[in-house]
């Protein structure tokens, strides 16, 4: 995965006020982290990162970012919004580095139509998304589930798929992502949930 360059802006001045200001004149502060340095502070225009997630359609999408004079590759780590506008009013970066491994989320999407459907049933999902760790240039950027053989009340596994290329599934246990409900199926059986969500950051 290629980084998507973004503008940015390096900034000095902190504080509620000197945000206020930023936003009125159409820029989102930023603050860009690494493990163990000092965190860099600048603005961004909004609209440019919007129209670059929406482009790739992808939570993990690779920034590469210039602020202070030094170019950084970034994943989003925290994105505040207004409640009632729903615009960007924050956003922290993580700082990658392409030889080190991070833990990151990742969608799942099933693929073909699962032979308890095709007698009726109706495909659940109990899991949407699972953590992978790589390096930065291999996160995919979703993880096809084939659910074709599923049958009414069966299950299809995180242990039945294969990690894509260079990637590994850091749990220590097993669980659900997939099962058929019949007709009259129960909508609470056999959940199954795996350990907690996913972080843009080097795995410890």
């Amino acid at each position: 995965m290629d980084a998507v360059s973004i503008s940015a802006e390096a900034r000095a001045d902190f504080g509620k006020g000197a945000a206020r200001k930023l936003r009125a004149a159409g820029r989102t502060p930023v603050v860009i982290y690494r493990g163990g340095g000092a965190a860099q502070h600048a603005s961004i225009d909004p609209k440019e990162l919007e129209a670059i997630f929406r482009r790739s359609n992808d939570r993990n999408t690779l920034l590469s970012i210039e602020a202070g004079g030094r170019a950084r590759t970034c994943l989003v780590k925290d994105v505040q919004r207004n409640p009632l506008t729903q615009n960007i009013i924050h956003l922290d970066l993580f700082e990658v580095d392409a030889a080190e491994v991070v833990r990151v989320e990742v969608n799942l999407v099933p693929t073909g139509t699962a032979a308890g459907v095709k007698m009726g049933g109706r495909l659940r999902t109990i899991r949407r998304t699972v953590d992978v760790v790589c390096k930065p240039g291999d996160i995919p950027r979703e993880i096809g589930v084939d659910v074709t053989t599923l049958e009414v009340s069966n299950f299809r596994k995180l242990s039945e798929i294969e990690a894509p290329a260079n990637t590994t599934f850091p749990y220590a246990h097993d669980f659900n992502l997939y099962t058929v409900v019949g007709k009259r199926g129960g909508e609470g059986e056999g959940e199954g949930e795996g350990e907690g969500e996913g972080e843009g950051g080097p795995v410890s």
